[in-house]
């Protein structure tokens, strides 16, 4: 069989890294497979000497009605492209696809250069209740089309399945749950804080996200500044990631007066020395699939604390190794830092929490994908 993955943008996020490595685990098993993706991205550079991926650069992220042209432009290129692939392999195709804006413009390109199988990984749905109305019904009407097209579905978390079960034709009895799973873990042997928090043991809060309105980093600085403004806690922040509203972030940090104790250390290719140091992993999310960076944190053993978003549930079990607040009740997040801060014997029970995580093991992911393609070419 050959495989053919397209993704929008080789960013540092979970569908990218769960792409990749469905790319190159497959190639482990002697699987033919290709990666067509835009050609923006701070991961290009990984697959810079790899034959096997193609970089269109009229695939680009945002779709806008003014760029109309540039997204038919797009559309023949994954056609073309598809059916050279297809050609040349001479192999039966699956065309899979990731992220909203590919998985649109990739299954009808898929459908057009007459591949039969057409997957579409669901990371996390782009319509939401946060969108308005226009925008909302135009991304779902999308979706709901593309949807009788779709030869099968992977989702990530039990939300979007309920969800796409709900809203999509089809989709009930036409989707399997696949765990993302491209995460970093731990390569030497974790030592967690044994020693209360103090003025001398400050508590660690990290997290990882694009600074973008679906990830509202703005609660978490606000929620970061009542920490040490009113309850006086000894804490550190330090966010990995980067994005268009660094600014303003950075504005807010220096408004509430925390600036100092915020690190905002950027993109970051490997994040163990970070996920060694932190204490709380933290999450303010407004919309997910299942985070990455939520099973990462649980790998190195790190209590999470988060927004009940997406399929955050599926990992984290309210007071057993993390809390889990109404979205945007940031009282009640504040409080559930200034709990497990104060009560150590709480943070370490969390911490220690034995999490089953095997269906997040790459080799995993890997062979249940394997298992589809097969079942959906014979």
């Amino acid at each position: 069989m050959h495989i053919i993955y397209i993704i929008t943008k080789l960013e540092l996020g979970g569908a990218q890294k769960v792409c990749l490595a469905l790319h190159n685990g497959l190639k482990l098993q002697d699987v033919e497979t290709s990666l067509i993706s835009g050609s923006d991205g701070v991961l290009v550079s990984s697959v810079a000497d790899d034959k096997s991926v193609i970089l269109l650069p009229s695939i680009t992220r945002e779709l806008s009605l003014s760029g109309i042209f540039n997204e038919i432009k797009a559309f023949w290129a994954l056609i073309k492209t598809i059916k050279q692939l297809s050609a040349q392999s001479k192999k039966q195709t699956v065309v899979h696809t990731h992220s909203t804006k590919a998985g649109i413009l990739g299954r009808w390109a898929a459908l057009f250069a007459g591949i039969q199988a057409r997957v579409h990984t669901v990371h996390g749905f782009a319509f939401h209740e946060y969108q308005s109305w226009l925008t909302w019904i135009i991304i779902f009407t999308c979706e709901w089309i593309t949807s009788l097209i779709t030869t099968h579905f992977v989702v990530v978390s039990s939300y979007d399945q309920q969800i796409g079960s709900r809203l999509l034709p089809f989709f009930k009895n036409n989707n399997t749950i696949i765990r993302a799973s491209a995460f970093t873990r731990p390569q030497e042997p974790l030592k967690k804080n044994t020693e209360p928090f103090s003025t001398e043991n400050p508590l660690i809060i990290g997290t990882v996200s694009c600074f973008k309105p679906q990830k509202n980093l703005k609660d978490l600085i606000l929620i970061f500044s009542e920490l040490i403004n009113h309850h006086h806690i000894n804490a550190r922040l330090e966010i990995i990631g980067d994005g268009e509203q660094r600014a303003s972030l950075e504005n807010l940090a220096k408004e509430k007066g925390v600036f100092h104790l915020i690190t905002f250390a950027g993109w970051q290719k490997d994040i163990s020395p970070w996920l060694y140091r932190w204490n709380i992993f933290a999450l303010t999310s407004l919309w997910e699939g299942l985070p990455c960076a939520v099973v990462e944190a649980r790998l190195f053993q790190i209590p999470v604390i988060c927004y009940n978003t997406g399929g955050i549930k599926d990992v984290i079990k309210d007071g057993e190794n993390g809390f889990l607040i109404n979205q945007l009740d940031t009282k009640t997040f504040t409080q559930k830092l200034v709990l497990i801060s104060q009560n150590h014997d709480l943070y370490q029970k969390m911490a220690t929490h034995f999490d089953d995580l095997e269906e997040f093991q790459i080799n995993f992911m890997v062979n249940k994908h394997l298992e589809l393609y097969t079942k959906l070419l014979s």
